[in-house]
């Protein structure tokens, strides 16, 4: 298995335990330390490795609409996730269950990303000057 997809796994799965641990905090330091930690883990570093192994991935002849593609999702993560969170919030009187699917769809989501390409080989270095 390629290292970048190694990493992005263990990325993904930090992102989902560091939001746990959002969760579960007790004091505000906790908090604030899982917090700075999931930024860290989170989007701000998967992001750029996942659109680099995209790059590498897609087909050259539609880069374009695969990015936009993956945009798009990301996108509409961004306006479903307050909505849901916000009828959950009306319905349980609680946020929390929001985080926790949350979490879920991120270690779905992962395990499907490493499903997907645990059986890809990483291309053999030829070391055959001739």
């Amino acid at each position: 298995m390629d290292h970048k997809i190694q990493f992005i796994v263990i990325l993904e799965i930090s992102a989902a335990a560091m939001l746990l641990m959002t969760v579960q905090a007790t004091n505000a330091t906790f908090l604030l330390t899982s917090l700075i930690l999931y930024g860290f883990l989170g989007k701000l570093a998967v992001e750029p490795i996942i659109i680099s192994w995209l790059g590498e991935n897609a087909p050259q002849v539609g880069i374009g609409t695969t990015l936009g593609v993956f945009n798009f999702f990301g996108m509409m993560s961004s306006i479903v996730a307050p909505a849901l969170t916000g009828n959950i919030s009306d319905i349980t009187g609680s946020k929390i269950l929001g985080f926790y699917i949350a979490i879920v769809l991120l270690v779905i989501g992962t395990l499907l990303f490493l499903a997907a390409n645990i059986h890809k080989k990483t291309p053999e270095v030829s070391s055959d000057l001739t």
